[in-house]
């Protein structure tokens, strides 16, 4: 069959898409993926072919610069959620629409695969005639009965109260996306579609919700979820990792601790610095890597701390006690998968939600990403001291072992090829 996936540069939610493509790839299928241009070598090496945006504004979001969303700019976090829905998922839809029409004008596909953040993908597919499957890459995210509404990093309700809570900010979470609906209305009436009324109608009118998780992270709700919806289990690293060997002495018994944070860019150096300094003199080893958004060479590291631009997380969590991350899903995958805690310091976006899963499921503890230095290696002795945090951790290694999301989600797109819905 021939897939069509529409990607954009956000950080992690490249990986685990181009693993689907691999997948894809590995099992004979023509995979074209419509992406921006930082993302040419990556789409590449998947075996893939590479399209570019023509209409779509372009993104690198390793860069201040070049960052489509700049949410790290915003003042509060509904500033910060006002420049993702302007800037990517509703503003530009009728833009994006646009790049995947004329492909599958050109390049006819069997089914479109759409990062669920970018609703133009969906609404070309949409207009085309042709099935399609949003890829969500984090935590279910729509309202959802018994479920603390997104974005705020809630832990489920408890008793009246709780409920309350949850009613009254999803009321103002659905209301938030006002704005958007009427830019992708617009877009639809251009396109020759009907409009929504609902917010999140181009999503629920997608025939697959794949999201690449699994249902015992998330939260449970007392409803079921929508029909088109299919958890596929994390999306892992099963490749061999690439050598890396600690540069401490081989009779080194300290635990290591890895810290790392997002590759774009979320102005994070001052993160970092209070990182390397909170891990500085602990008797731990620790591999701090800053990824492209920070430059590894300014960072002063400590005697026990070595900081370095990349390392692959598959090479280091095998050896590996305690991570402190971010808590972007693709870290947070790969840490509980070889079975090692978290300590959480989230900076908005889905990570505050990632953050209070961990919480709940006792596999992570949150500090605050403005924690100072004394603070937060206070938070890492008690994570290390803290037997139940590495129990919960290692029952997600357990449960992650028998799963394949790259596999799942392949296997949910050759359904919907197959079935032409």
């Amino acid at each position: 069959m021939r897939v069509l996936q529409v990607i954009w540069d956000g950080g992690g939610n490249t990986a685990p898409q181009l693993a689907i493509a691999r997948a894809l790839v590995n099992r004979g299928h023509e995979v074209r993926v419509l992406a921006h241009d930082v993302q040419r070598e990556k789409v590449a090496a998947t075996g893939a072919e590479f399209a570019a945006y023509r209409h779509a504004p372009q993104a690198d979001g390793s860069r201040p610069e070049t960052d489509l969303l700049r949410d790290w700019e915003a003042r509060t976090p509904v500033g910060a959620f006002a420049r993702v829905r302007d800037r990517l998922m509703y503003g530009p839809a009728g833009l994006f629409a646009r790049d995947v029409i004329d492909l599958l004008a050109s390049w006819p596909a069997d089914v479109v695969a759409w990062d669920y953040l970018l609703l133009g993908g969906g609404l070309g597919a949409e207009q085309a005639g042709v099935p399609s499957a949003a890829v969500v890459h984090q935590v279910y995210p729509l309202p959802a009965e018994g479920v603390p509404p997104f974005g705020p990093g809630l832990q489920p309700a408890r008793g009246p109260a709780g409920r309350l809570r949850d009613a009254v900010i999803r009321t103002a979470f659905v209301r938030l996306f006002a704005p958007g609906l009427t830019s992708l209305n617009t877009a639809r009436v251009e396109l020759g579609l009907r409009p929504l009324e609902d917010p999140f109608g181009q999503l629920l009118g997608a025939d697959r919700l794949l999201v690449l998780t699994s249902p015992t992270f998330d939260f449970a709700g007392s409803a079921p979820l929508p029909d088109n919806v299919r958890y596929t289990g994390p999306v892992l690293e099963r490749a061999p990792a690439a050598d890396w060997q600690p540069s401490w002495d081989a009779d080194d018994q300290r635990p290591l601790i890895l810290a790392s944070f997002s590759t774009t860019f979320m102005d994070q150096r001052g993160l970092v610095e209070r990182t390397v300094e909170a891990l500085s003199g602990l008797p731990v080893r620790a591999l701090v890597t800053t990824g492209p958004a920070v430059d590894s060479a300014t960072i002063s590291p400590g005697d026990n701390v070595r900081v370095e631009q990349f390392v692959p997380h598959a090479a280091v969590l095998p050896h590996a006690r305690l991570a402190i991350t971010h808590c972007g899903m693709g870290t947070v995958h790969a840490a509980l998968a070889a079975g090692v805690p978290l300590v959480c310091m989230p900076g908005g976006r889905d990570q505050d939600d990632v953050a209070a899963r961990l919480v709940f499921h006792r596999a992570g503890i949150k500090v605050s990403q403005g924690a100072t230095a004394a603070k937060l290696r206070g938070a890492v002795e008690r994570a290390l001291a803290d037997d139940e945090l590495l129990a919960g951790a290692r029952r997600f290694a357990d449960e992650f072992a028998g799963e394949d999301g790259a596999g799942r989600a392949a296997d949910e797109l050759e359904r919907l090829a197959s079935a032409g819905v």
